[in-house]
């Protein structure tokens, strides 16, 4: 899917091997660079790396040491990962092997994200309704997500047909349902 301005501001980077562009907050993929030979799935990894840094921004906000210069790094043993705000309505996610000296990784995702800034687009982003947001999320984490509608539709007493249209469901039902799902996940609460 990599646009032509993603490709610039990668291109030349020593140990790159995937750049992400996720749009927040509903962590959907606005745009990606992969390395050539790559297979990965652009769209899980940019939706996962999205919940991750809003999970960090979240836990920061708890703590009272949030700020927009926050960066999130990943150390694993094959690669190195950080993540920065490009806007609050962006994030980028620069992918190197693990081999990359952390300090030299920080300074190139830096000019990366001044590059891609610039060339991101204006616009409001509108949020999705509430219940969608948690049915998402529920699906994505849930343990046997092909079943989740069926024991959320048995925790709450709301019909299944209902559950299948979450842009729908009253207040009181959606908070129901978050409820639900954050027993499901073993959570105190839902941080989307």
């Amino acid at each position: 899917m990599s646009t032509d301005y993603l490709a610039q501001a990668a291109r030349d980077v020593p140990s790159l091997r995937a750049v992400f562009v996720t749009a927040m907050p509903d962590c959907l993929l606005y745009d990606s660079w992969l390395a050539e030979g790559s297979e990965w799935k652009a769209e899980e990894i940019a939706s996962y790396l999205g919940d991750l840094f809003r999970a960090n921004r979240e836990g920061l906000k708890a703590l009272g040491s949030w700020s927009t210069e926050m960066q999130v790094s990943i150390e694993s043993p094959e690669y190195n990962i950080l993540l920065k705000e490009l806007r609050s309505d962006f994030v980028l996610a620069c992918v190197f092997d693990r081999d990359a000296a952390l300090g030299m990784a920080r300074l190139y995702t830096q000019r990366m994200l001044q590059r891609i800034a610039a060339a991101l687009p204006s616009f409001q982003v509108e949020e999705r309704p509430r219940g969608v947001r948690v049915m998402d999320f529920l699906n994505r984490y849930a343990p046997d997500p092909h079943a989740v509608l069926l024991r959320v539709s048995l925790r709450t007493g709301l019909p299944m047909e209902q559950l299948q249209r979450p842009e729908a469901l009253a207040l009181d039902h959606i908070a129901q349902i978050e409820k639900t799902a954050a027993g499901i996940l073993g959570l105190e609460s839902l941080n989307i």
